[in-house]
């Protein structure tokens, strides 16, 4: 993908990073008295990079102290396992059918507090795996052992199983890529999610582009401390390229994962902090 060539600049890594923080602060946020811990990630349509966005949740949630469970759900396209770079001999459907116990089946990843479970290939009806009881079961007993379960799976118009999914869990999320899903395919994955009663917590926008600004990133990165702050005048204005997300309870937040194209520069990410109160002597004229 276009995002894993851009992490060779350290600039655009470290934007990825805040991105997928900041969609985690929002999850945590969206209910305070009744806390999420088990998310479904999926898409209208294939290649909008929900796959992606699920590994990138998880890492943010693991290096946030809280530990998380990354399932694959995509039954018959599993891309987790080679993208986080592990590889076991069982998985979900042995645990189910009673032949594995879980600790045998999850693993360990590269990042310290983060689990995979990966799925055997070429399993029969998956829709049906997840709608027995002993699934269900097994989701429940997840829920007790982590802080948070994050599911993988397949697009919405692809097949039913991110709506049997989305049933059972806290939150689903809506992985819509910009400038390639279509709105009727989006509002098809939304009522088809909506009539299986899935908890639609909101949409995240994945390869998103917008204007760069070398501001933020040239004076943390490049100048140090050493270097001398531009002035107000010529610091761009941020550009809107947050998605709102409805939420559970009475407050709304807004998320989005930027996925650099080849083409695109660095892009601005907004400073977080109040400006300081004290004097700039390289924006006061009195200095």
């Amino acid at each position: 993908m276009a995002l894993r060539r851009s992490h060779t600049n350290d600039a655009s890594a470290t934007e990825l990073n805040n991105a997928a923080k900041t969609l985690l602060a929002n999850i945590r946020f969206l209910d305070v008295d009744n806390p999420v811990k088990t998310i479904v990630i999926t898409s209208s349509i294939p290649n909008e990079g929900k796959s992606f966005v699920a590994q990138k949740l998880s890492e943010a949630i693991a290096t946030s102290g809280k530990t998380v469970l990354l399932m694959e759900g995509d039954l018959r396209r599993r891309t987790l396992a080679n993208r986080i770079g592990i590889h076991v001999r069982y998985g979900l459907y042995s645990i189910l059918a009673g032949s594995t116990a879980a600790s045998d089946a999850i693993v360990a990843t590269h990042v310290p507090n983060m689990y995979f479970l990966d799925a055997e290939p070429n399993i029969p009806n998956p829709s049906d795996l997840f709608n027995s009881r002993r699934f269900t079961t097994f989701m429940a007993s997840l829920s007790k052992s982590y802080d948070y379960v994050v599911i993988d799976t397949p697009p919405v118009g692809a097949f039913i199983d991110a709506a049997v999914l989305s049933h059972m869990a806290d939150a689903t999320f809506l992985v819509v890529r910009e400038n390639f899903t279509k709105r009727d395919q989006i509002k098809g994955a939304y009522d088809q999610l909506q009539k299986a009663g899935g908890n639609v917590t909101g949409v995240i926008m994945n390869y998103c582009r917008h204007q760069s600004s070398e501001y933020y990133y040239s004076y943390y990165y490049k100048e140090g401390d050493g270097g001398s702050a531009p002035s107000y005048e010529s610091t761009p204005e941020p550009r809107n390229n947050e998605v709102p997300v409805t939420t559970r309870g009475s407050k709304s937040y807004a998320s989005h994962i930027q996925t650099p194209s080849p083409s695109r520069q660095r892009g601005y990410m907004p400073a977080t902090k109040e400006p300081s109160k004290r004097r700039n002597p390289y924006l006061d004229p009195r200095s």
